[in-house]
């Protein structure tokens, strides 16, 4: 039964073929244009998943309003917006450690290495992954295999030590039982949404084409701090369309993203950092001129991508108001 359901493997001409019958055009791209495009620059199974914010008919199985320019332009917006989400979170990454290792330095409490003792206890796979990482070429190898035994055990480690060899995910579950252990101002609450788009946008993954049916929704859940937050809001406390838009996974996590991300980098010594990247985003999502409006006739008579777009705008054009108003102090706390 399951191998009625298996795709059929095609050639580029088979795929554009493929797409004629499914009623995408090619008025706006030539066919021609479009083998050359599935050739070298992207692929089918890739460029394809854009067409889930078009509608179907369930009938025929053909879409409404659809051109192949659109997808080709949603591909492309995807390469910016990861670049974004990617450049943001290692921001976001470097900065909470600096934070942690500043809070560690103040506490009298906390010696740095009995923290990273529970943290190896409760979390046996982070050892695991010290000792993978010193087995096998890896920018980190040297560093691991200095803090390794010689039963090849992690040795006492501090934290200061240890944030070095932490994946991202790793580093959050560390990051969160400090502040747990000792409770004072932090960011866990927003981690796991900041790890979630982070990720997507490391492996490449379509995030433009989850608007009109999200992604992992069954195992989403709203930050509800920042859904409080947005509610509070008087730009936002009025949209209609708020609450549907922060339930949708990748946009209720890349608007956490920015948030966290302009918060952490209140500071002074990396405000003007901050702020010129977000006049970059605000340029590059906003102005007339930005990239990301460049083909805005494309998207006319598709209401989930437009109203996606607006959302966000407002929520950079409302973050770049802020950082300029030297009267502002945060956004989450």
């Amino acid at each position: 039964m399951g191998e009625q359901n298996e795709k059929l493997k095609l050639t580029v001409e088979e795929q554009i073929q493929d797409m004629a019958e499914k009623n995408i055009q090619f008025e706006l791209y030539s066919k021609e244009d479009a083998k050359k495009f599935l050739k070298y620059n992207n692929y089918y199974f890739k460029l394809k998943s854009y067409a889930r914010n078009y509608n179907i008919n369930p009938q025929t199985k053909k879409y409404y309003n659809l051109d192949f320019a659109y997808l080709v332009e949603l591909s492309k917006l995807d390469m910016y917006i990861r670049k974004i989400i990617l450049e943001l979170s290692l921001d976001v990454e470097h900065y909470l450690k600096v934070r942690l290792l500043n809070d560690l330095s103040d506490n009298s409490k906390e010696d740095g290495y009995n923290i990273v003792g529970l943290f190896l206890q409760y979390h046996r796979n982070a050892g695991a992954d010290i000792q993978s990482k010193a087995d096998k070429y890896s920018f980190c190898s040297d560093l691991a295999e200095k803090h390794l035994d010689e039963y090849k055990e992690p040795k006492k480690l501090a934290v200061w030590n240890i944030v070095e060899l932490l994946s991202f995910g790793n580093f959050m579950e560390l990051y969160e039982l400090y502040y747990q252990t000792y409770p004072s101002f932090n960011y866990s609450d927003y981690l796991k949404s900041i790890k979630f788009i982070r990720n997507a946008a490391a492996h490449n993954n379509c995030i433009l084409s989850t608007l009109r049916k999200p992604n992992s929704l069954k195992k989403f859940s709203k930050t509800k701090k920042l859904a409080n937050i947005l509610g509070k809001i008087p730009e936002f406390r009025e949209l209609e369309n708020r609450d549907a838009m922060m339930r949708n996974p990748v946009i209720h996590d890349f608007v956490t993203l920015l948030f966290v991300y302009n918060d952490v980098m209140k500071v002074s010594a990396t405000k003007n950092v901050r702020n010129k990247k977000m006049e970059e985003i605000r340029h590059l999502f906003c102005d007339e001129d930005g990239r990301i409006r460049k083909n805005k006739i494309y998207f006319e008579k598709n209401p989930y991508i437009k109203e996606s777009y607006s959302f966000i705008c407002s929520i950079i054009k409302y973050i770049d108001k802020k950082n300029k108003n030297p009267k502002h102090t945060n956004f989450l706390q």
